[in-house]
C-alpha cells in the first residue's frame, strides 16, 4: 500500500496504442498514407471504424484484400512508421504517474499490443519505459492476437499472475474481448476511439475518461 492507496488487482496488463502511449494520430496517419499510397481510398472515418486489429485483418474487413495484398501494404507501412512516425511518439496524459503509482504498489506490468512485438518493444523503448513492463507481447507472439485470450494469458503466466486477479486496460473492442475471452476479473475501457457503450458491450466491466479515471479504478482508496 502506498499514500493510503491499495492496488485492486495483482497483474495488469496494458494496451499500449491510444492506451498508454499518445499514438493515435500516428497510427492513423500513417495507416491513410500507407493505404491511399497503394491506391485504395479511405479516409480518417472510415479507418477509425475498423481500428484494433493488426493491420492485415483491418484491411481485409475493411477492403477485402488477401494475405498477399495485405501483406505488402503492411510492409510498407511498417516501414513508414518506423521512419517516419514513431519517432513522434509520446506518453499520454497521466500514463507516466499511473506507472510510477503501480510500480511503488509492487504490481507486476505486462503490455499486450497488436503491434508486431518489435515494434511495440521499441515504442516502449523510446518512452524510456522498458524497465517499467516484465514482458511485452505482439501480435506474432502468441499463437493469435487480440481479441484472442493468448498473448494475454501468455503476459500473465510471465507474470505469474492469474485471470481471476488480474486487469486489462485498453480502448478498443480488440482489448475488451481478449480480457473478456481470457476471464479477466476487471477490464477497463478508456473511452475516446470506441464510447462506453460499445466497450461494454465487447467486455468492458468499466471505463474510464482518461487514464487518471483508470488509476481510481485500480486502487482502492
Amino acid at each position: 500500500m502506498i499514500d493510503g492507496m491499495t492496488p485492486r488487482y495483482e497483474s495488469v496488463i496494458f494496451d499500449l496504442d491510444g492506451t498508454l502511449a499518445d499514438t493515435e494520430p500516428l497510427v492513423l496517419g500513417c495507416m491513410l498514407e500507407t493505404i491511399n499510397a497503394h491506391g485504395h481510398g479511405v479516409d480518417e472515418a472510415q479507418l477509425l471504424k475498423f481500428i484494433g486489429p493488426p493491420l492485415p485483418v483491418m484491411l481485409y474487413n475493411m477492403l477485402g484484400l488477401d494475405g498477399e495484398q495485405s501483406h505488402v501494404i503492411y510492409m510498407d507501412y511498417l516501414r513508414r512508421y518506423e521512419d517516419v512516425y514513431m519517432p513522434q511518439t509520446r506518453p499520454l496524459a497521466g500514463a507516466e504517474s499511473l506507472l510510477d503509482a503501480l510500480e511503488a504498489a509492487d504490481v507486476p506490468l505486462a503490455v499486450v499490443t497488436n503491434k508486431r512485438e518489435d515494434a511495440g518493444r521499441k515504442t516502449v523503448e523510446l518512452l524510456g519505459w522498458s524497465e517499467r513492463f516484465e514482458t511485452i507481447i505482439g501480435a506474432d507472439t502468441a499463437s493469435d492476437p487480440k481479441p484472442h485470450p493468448a498473448p494475454l494469458l501468455h503476459a500473465l503466466e510471465i507474470l505469474k499472475g492469474e485471470p481471476s486477479t488480474a486487469v486489462m486496460v485498453g480502448d478498443t473492442e480488440s482489448d475488451m474481448g481478449a480480457g473478456r475471452n481470457a476471464g479477466f476479473a476487471g477490464v477497463i475501457g478508456i473511452i475516446g476511439v470506441r464510447d462506453e457503450g460499445y466497450l461494454r458491450r465487447f467486455g468492458a466491466t468499466h471505463t474510464a475518461e482518461d487514464l487518471v479515471g483508470v488509476q481510481r479504478l485500480l486502487f482502492d482508496v
